[in-house]
């Protein structure tokens, strides 16, 4: 369970990365930063005067906000169904691997995030080249990077375990 606590803590720091690295990334005219026909729909007159790059904040927030909310939704269903079924926790303190996992999970969760987003533009510019997916790219990001580093994450985090413990005996 602390480790999808510790996701959804951190989704939003991964979306607002993959979000900067896009805006840093591409110009002021790059065709990434177009308008979806329903988003410009919905908001009207009021779409024009915005900038390009308000514009696709939006658009990414209007993408990921629904998704992590679930995910909010779904963690909120776990804890109540564990406290139903077993109690409250007690409060005990995390192991070493916990620790080491939280630590390294932190790292590669962003960096996974990040790498998901260039992969994706680039696989989004062979496969449909001119379709405006950036948005919705850097909504997804964040959950591409979260599987993606867990793997790797609980893979280094033993040894440093491991060196954590005999460096403290």
């Amino acid at each position: 369970m602390t480790f999808f606590r510790q996701t959804a803590l951190l989704l939003p720091s991964a979306f607002l990365l993959g979000v900067l690295l896009f805006l840093l990334t591409h110009g002021h005219g790059d065709p990434g930063f177009g308008t979806y026909p329903f988003f410009e729909q919905w908001r009207g007159g009021r779409l024009a005067s915005a900038s390009p790059e308000v514009r696709f904040i939006e658009q990414s927030l209007l993408f990921f906000l629904p998704v992590y909310a679930v995910v909010l939704l779904f963690i909120l269903g776990v804890s109540l169904g564990e406290r139903a079924m077993f109690g409250r926790r007690k409060a005990e303190s995390r192991s070493g691997y916990a620790r080491a996992f939280a630590a390294v999970f932190v790292l590669l969760f962003l960096a996974a995030s990040a790498v998901a987003v260039f992969l994706g533009e680039r696989l989004a510019g062979r496969v449909a080249p001119g379709a405006l997916v950036a948005p919705a790219l850097m909504a997804f990001a964040p959950f591409a990077g979260a599987a993606a580093a867990l793997l790797p994450a609980a893979v280094l985090a033993v040894p440093l375990a491991l060196a954590r413990k005999r460096s403290a005996a």
